[in-house]
């Protein structure tokens, strides 16, 4: 039985005979077999990947991918896993399509989007399927190509904001002065919001923590009598080492000794 949004095909002694339509069909144990696929769309979102751009930018890249089986004899019998197959080689044609173009053709998403859904269904055609819809869903540069992608923009605002404070007045070297570093002064009372200025591994509470100062040597006078120094855990006083307060033997030391005297004894 091959249920709607299937298609059989029938093998016979092991080879490929015919498809099979949605209904039932009768088969001859042992000289026939059916494998059965989904002819419906089927919706691959493939995981993301770096891909390095002429001109040298790494960007992270995700792209979505619509298709359906038209012949269901290639899908069967020309690739082992189908969508495994798949997600092996759209990486690659992404990575064709885009390594030859810089960041400013980038931008064009609707040519790459064609391009993109040509090489592939180029690729996949030879598997009996039918691409409806591909297309890049994001091209983002990586977290450290970002300032690289913005080092022009900036230069130009910068440049801008120099001929400005020129113009009101200023002299080259204090507006160069103004705008020319990266790091901005920050008021003390803000700066425990700002993540930058903290030194790395001191908080807010270790901050105010303050340290206590160690007490002062007292150093005694000639003519003064010295105090006695108190007993601490490593001087111990004489009481504790007096034979009254000595804690008794243990048994088994006893039992030693008197076996070491009887031993002298013969």
């Amino acid at each position: 039985m091959i249920r709607s949004g299937q298609r059989g095909v029938l093998f016979r002694w092991g080879r490929a005979v015919k498809e099979l339509e949605p209904g039932f069909h009768w088969l001859v144990p042992v000289m026939h077999g059916v494998k059965k696929t989904p002819v419906r769309s089927v919706t691959l979102d493939l995981p993301e990947q770096k891909v390095m751009t002429a001109d040298g930018l790494v960007y992270d890249v995700r792209v979505n991918f619509v298709y359906r089986i038209e012949h269901a004899t290639k899908a069967l019998t020309l690739v082992d896993h189908l969508e495994s197959g798949c997600r092996a080689a759209i990486p690659i044609i992404v990575t064709e399509v885009l390594r030859v173009r810089d960041q400013a053709q980038l931008v064009d998403r609707v040519s790459l989007d064609r391009e993109l859904s040509e090489r592939i269904h180029a690729w996949v055609a030879r598997w009996g399927l039918v691409v409806e819809q591909a297309g890049f869903t994001t091209i983002a540069p990586n977290k450290g190509a970002l300032p690289t992608t913005q080092l022009r923009s900036r230069t130009i605002e910068r440049a801008r904001a120099l001929r400005l404070l020129i113009d009101a007045g200023l002299d080259p070297e204090s507006a160069l002065v103004m705008i020319g570093s990266d790091r901005h002064p920050v008021g003390k009372s803000s700066s425990r919001y700002h993540p930058g200025t903290r030194q790395p591994g001191r908080t807010i509470a270790t901050r105010r923590r303050k340290k206590k100062a160690p007490a002062p040597a007292v150093v005694a006078k000639p003519g003064e009598a010295r105090a006695p120094a108190r007993p601490t855990a490593a001087t111990p006083s004489p009481a504790s080492t007096s034979p009254g307060t000595r804690k008794p033997p243990r048994p088994w030391v006893k039992t030693r000794l008197r076996s070491e005297h009887s031993a002298v004894g013969r």
